[in-house]
Parts: structure tokens; C-alpha cells; sequence
């Protein structure tokens, strides 16, 4: 048997056999992690597509106990009124491979009370935005109909002068000195001639996972088959030194 050999029971052999078996452990594991966000990456998909298909929620009917109940990619319309002066931007967005950012704008729901949601109106190629011609991409006037979908927020965002790095409700309330709904609207029309441009369709994809989890277990596989291999071949040197 290999173990039968004295060298491969040595103090440095055995921390070679206890590094190599928490490798092949570790790459097993990080393959089975990777299936699980695989099945996960499906049933969200598959979640977005059922919600896709939904009857459009009319905002400006929502209450607001509800607002919370909501999940990505609900079809939403709301009329009310855009605020050119509370205006923000996400940064670190491209499209095409065109940097740029997406203009987030205040709006006022034609409600009683009003209330107010964020809306994300589209992507603006950074070029474009250092330009500073603001009036390219200023939101439209008076009370507007809008379509697009209901959008989870994230948190920890972080603000620097108009720029923000995701879109964290709690702190464009702050901002802007308003009480925001807890989510926020995508819009999914050209409502101008200029900018910013609609939001791209939407792709869902399967991802990497699967391949990535492929190549873990050929790791593993590699370890497991190598490993011996190299153990047999120190047994047989100790046996012609012998």
C-alpha cells in the first residue's frame, strides 16, 4: 500500500497529505456553490419572467402599506410630474462598451397626498454628460405618463455631488428632503428626442456557474488521480533506493 512506506508517514508528509485533502474538500465545495448559484440565477429568472407578464400596477393607486410587498420587474405606470432640480446620476454604466451613467429623477405621483418615487429615466454616454448641455437630457414638463418597471433599491450607496453609485432610497430621501416610496421606477420609453436613451431589454442568462462548477470538479478530479500518482512514485524511488 503507498502509506506503507516510512517517508510518506514523515511530519512533512503528512501536512502535504492534510494541505492536499482540504484542497480537493474546498474545490469540491466551491463546485457545489457554484450549482447552487445556478439553480438560484434559474428561479430568479424564472421569477422575472412570471412578474414580467403581470398586469401593470398603476402607481398613483398603490398604497402605500403595500409599496414594500412589490419584487423586481413589475410593470408599473404612474402620471405625475418629473423635478429637473432634484436629479442625480449612476455612475459606472455602460452600453455597447460606451461609458456612461443613467439619470435619476424625482417624481411627484398625481396623488392625494402626493407621493414621491425615483425614477431611473435611461442611460446618458458620459461624453455626452461632460459636455454639460443639460438641456439634451432634461426631463419633460407638466403632469406625464410614464411606463417601466418597479425596482428593489440597494443600501450603503454612496452620493458624491450629483453622482451616486447605486440607487439607495434612504439616502436620495435625505437628499432630496423627501419621503420617497421604498423602491423605484425603471422607465422603459423614449419619451425625448435626445437623451437619455430607453433601458435595454432585458437578457436573462444562465450565467458562468455552470462552467465554473465544471472546471471545480476537474480540479478535484485532477487532485484526486494526480495525488496518488505522485505518492506511488515516491514509494517506488524509496524501493530502488532501498
Amino acid at each position: 500500500m503507498i502509506f506503507g512506506s516510512h517517508r510518506l508517514l514523515r511530519p512533512s508528509w503528512i501536512i502535504s497529505h492534510i494541505f492536499v485533502l482540504a484542497l480537493l474538500v474546498s474545490t469540491v465545495n466551491l463546485g457545489f456553490w457554484q450549482l447552487r448559484r445556478l439553480e438560484e440565477r434559474k428561479s430568479n429568472n424564472a421569477q422575472i419572467m412570471e412578474n414580467t407578464v403581470r398586469n401593470p400596477v398603476v402607481l398613483d393607486d398603490l398604497s402605500v402599506d403595500k409599496a414594500g410587498d412589490y419584487q423586481n420587474y413589475i410593470p408599473a405606470t404612474a402620471i405625475g410630474t418629473f423635478d429637473e432640480n432634484r436629479q442625480v446620476y449612476l455612475i459606472n454604466r455602460s452600453r455597447n462598451g460606451v461609458p456612461g451613467v443613467e439619470v435619476i429623477n424625482s417624481f411627484a405621483l398625481a396623488t392625494d397626498p402626493v407621493a414621491y418615487i425615483a425614477v431611473n429615466r435611461g442611460y446618458l454616454p458620459r461624453k455626452i454628460l461632460n459636455d454639460g448641455r443639460s438641456e439634451t437630457w432634461k426631463p419633460p414638463s407638466g403632469v406625464f405618463e410614464i411606463e417601466g418597471f418597479i425596482m428593489l433599491p440597494f443600501s450603503d450607496g454612496n452620493l458624491q455631488g450629483s453622482e451616486i453609485n447605486r440607487i439607495d432610497i434612504d439616502l436620495l430621501s435625505a437628499e432630496w428632503n423627501l419621503n420617497l416610496l421604498p423602491f423605484y421606477f425603471q422607465q422603459n420609453q423614449q419619451i425625448t428626442n435626445d437623451w437619455p436613451v430607453q433601458m435595454e431589454p432585458l437578457e436573462l442568462t444562465e450565467g458562468s456557474h455552470f462552467s465554473y462548477a465544471v472546471q471545480w470538479f476537474i480540479f478535484t478530479l485532477i487532485g484526486l488521480v494526480g495525488y496518488p500518482l505522485v505518492l506511488r512514485r515516491v514509494v517506488a524511488d524509496d524501493r530502488l533506493v532501498a
